[in-house]
């Protein structure tokens, strides 16, 4: 278990056969905004019934806990883990690689990182201490307060602005300073952030996209160090919650520190239930803790049920002409809802639970924004593309199957109908024969309409998460401006 901004998550983790689960109590209590305490008890009775065990087949519960945090439960079974040792532990198993060092950075620890060397034959060991001192995500959060946000709730609002703005406000990022220490941070930062973002409505952009450029040079610095150490490891794995933001994940992946560079599926704090998991069960080493869908899987008996509940009207449509209508209502500008397989872990949409749209209609972008996100004008949207096709149209990482990294377009102007003014890169998806259904829908939409690309964002209502159930997909649906809703093998129409 593990308890974040947002509330608890919950992963069970099996010796054998080879099973995982995980979810997040706020999928199943539909409060975004809202931080429940205590045990995820919903998203444990969720994921054993899925798995269809009993919960006193329960041997250990694993509780992810901070030095100020040691209220875990009164339980028999309880072993406490530190929140770093299951970020890391999570990152590197989730991971393909036999060895490699991993980079945990939030906002639990005041030098702001840990590092540990993992192999598959050994028992993990710190590293690095000696480097300095990075906390990146503290001053990151800082930025987050100091432009007018909730600090570890907010810091994607942030983002957002960073990647709409200018890097023209430099002398405010000469407020933080490098040395062999490691980052240090003016005493006037957060006065000096404030004063700026007053300037115009420009501003805070700018503020953020400097402040952000700035950091992401220390975060290459600490990667360079962290590089040198002997032996020299050649594979790099992130977690903790500065890697939500894919600016950061981008450089780590480009600056040339480490060949091989990995982010798991859902790097944030409710990612370490895994990891807990994982060190409270040994044994377990699962090839499944990678899959960004851990969540539960809904049949068509269930989903047909909730319909007729629903009093709905809905026509069942095997693949071919499933298809046929989806591609048909992507084309004509419509907004459609697709829900297939197991739900995503993890903060993104990534084929599961997604909204999807034709990334070159006019009014795509004012739809997204202002009909079914309600957000400013200047956030943008991901897209989902065929692994194959990934460097014709973008340029970035070999590779982004969990939505990890930020990608420029090729045809820059060609995506302008998704990016706002002074926006030049966007989240990429990439899909390849691991998800067989959502890439026959993109490579059919290539053959139609000439670019396999689809804006792909979050299945969810105003300040919800991410939809879970059929029952909350039908909820969204009718609640907001989609316009058709496939369902499984279900179509539902307005």
């Amino acid at each position: 278990m593990a308890r974040a901004r947002l509330g608890p998550a919950a992963a069970l983790v099996h010796r054998s056969p080879d099973q995982a689960a995980a979810c997040e109590e706020n999928r199943l209590t539909r409060g975004r905004q809202v931080t429940a305490s205590g045990r995820p008890a919903l998203a444990i009775a969720e994921l054993l019934d899925y798995l269809k065990r009993r919960p006193d087949e329960i041997d250990a519960v694993a509780v992810v806990h901070n030095e100020d945090q040691t209220d875990w439960a009164h339980d028999p079974r309880a072993v406490p883990v530190d929140g770093h040792i299951a970020h890391a532990t999570y990152a590197f198993h989730a991971s393909p690689f036999d060895s490699a060092l991993v980079l945990v950075c939030e906002v639990h620890r005041a030098r702001g990182w840990t590092a540990w060397q993992f192999s598959k034959d050994g028992s993990p060991r710190v590293v690095g201490e000696a480097v300095g001192d990075f906390p990146l995500a503290r001053i990151y959060g800082q930025l987050t307060e100091a432009l007018g946000f909730q600090p570890t709730r907010d810091e994607h609002l942030v983002e957002a602005l960073a990647r709409a703005g200018t890097d023209s406000e430099r002398h405010l990022a000469d407020l933080i300073t490098l040395s062999d220490e490691g980052v240090r941070v003016s005493s006037s930062f957060s006065d000096e952030m404030r004063r700026a973002a007053r300037h115009s409505p420009q501003s805070p952009k700018d503020v953020a996209a400097s402040v952000q450029r700035r950091l992401g040079e220390c975060l290459a610095r600490l990667l360079e160090r962290l590089a040198a150490l002997q032996p020299a490891p050649a594979a790099l794995c992130l977690s903790g919650g500065l890697f939500f933001n894919t600016s950061f994940t981008t450089v780590a992946a480009t600056c040339g520190a480490f060949e091989h560079v990995y982010v798991p599926p859902h790097p944030g704090r409710n990612g370490t239930a895994v990891g807990a998991g994982l060190v409270a069960a040994p044994g377990a080493r699962l090839a499944t803790v990678a899959s960004p869908y851990l969540g539960p899987a809904y049949d068509d008996q269930s989903i047909k049920e909730t319909l007729e509940n629903c009093k709905l009207s809905f026509d069942l449509q095997r693949e071919d002409r499933l298809m046929d209508e989806v591609l048909r209502a992507l084309s004509r500008g419509r907004l459609v809802g697709w829900f297939h397989g197991r739900l995503e872990w993890g903060p993104r949409a990534l084929g599961h639970r997604s909204v999807l749209a034709d990334p070159f209609a006019t009014h795509t972008l004012d739809n997204l924004n202002g009909f079914l996100k309600r957000r400013p004008a200047h956030r943008s949207y991901g897209v989902s593309v065929p692994l194959a096709r990934i460097h014709e149209l973008f340029e970035g990482p070999p590779a982004s199957p969990f939505m990890q990294y930020d990608y420029r377009p090729r045809d820059l102007e060609r995506f302008r109908t998704i990016l706002p003014p002074g926006v030049e890169t966007l989240r990429v998806h990439t899909v390849d024969e691991t998800e067989p259904r959502f890439l026959r829908l993109l490579e059919l939409w290539g053959d139609k309409m000439g670019s396999p690309v689809l804006v792909n964002t979050s299945f969810n209502s105003f300040h919800e998460p991410l939809v879970c159930s059929p029952r909350d997909a039908i909820r969204v649906f009718y609640g907001t401006g989609l316009d058709l809703l496939a369902l499984e093998d279900f179509i539902v129409r307005k």
